[in-house]
């Protein structure tokens, strides 16, 4: 409701806004997910290292060469989830989600 009679001196009262804007719902969405997408970059970084650590002293290469590649394909996606996720953030990738 706005004021009848402006008060010299009395702040205006704030706006209300009853609708939600859905850019900036869509923009907060992004921002609550940074941490999650920063974590899930370095822990696939850890784990490849890990791995690669590991294959000095494993004695099944098979199980070896399976786990290996699971490391590496998880860093390979979480590397492009933070790239993609860089791109919506700046616009740069409309349209894919």
């Amino acid at each position: 409701m706005s004021d009848v009679v402006p008060f010299p001196g009395a702040t205006p009262a704030p706006e209300v806004r009853t609708e939600l804007d859905p850019k900036e719902i869509h923009a907060q969405a992004f921002r609550d997910m940074e941490g999650e997408v920063s974590d899930l970059d370095r822990m696939a970084e850890i784990a490849r290292d890990l791995i690669m650590n590991c294959a000095a002293k494993e004695d099944s290469f098979h199980d070896l060469e399976l786990a290996t590649f699971a490391i590496w394909q998880l860093a390979k996606m979480a590397k492009e989830f933070r790239t993609n996720y860089q791109k919506r953030w700046h616009g740069e990738l409309a349209g894919v989600l």
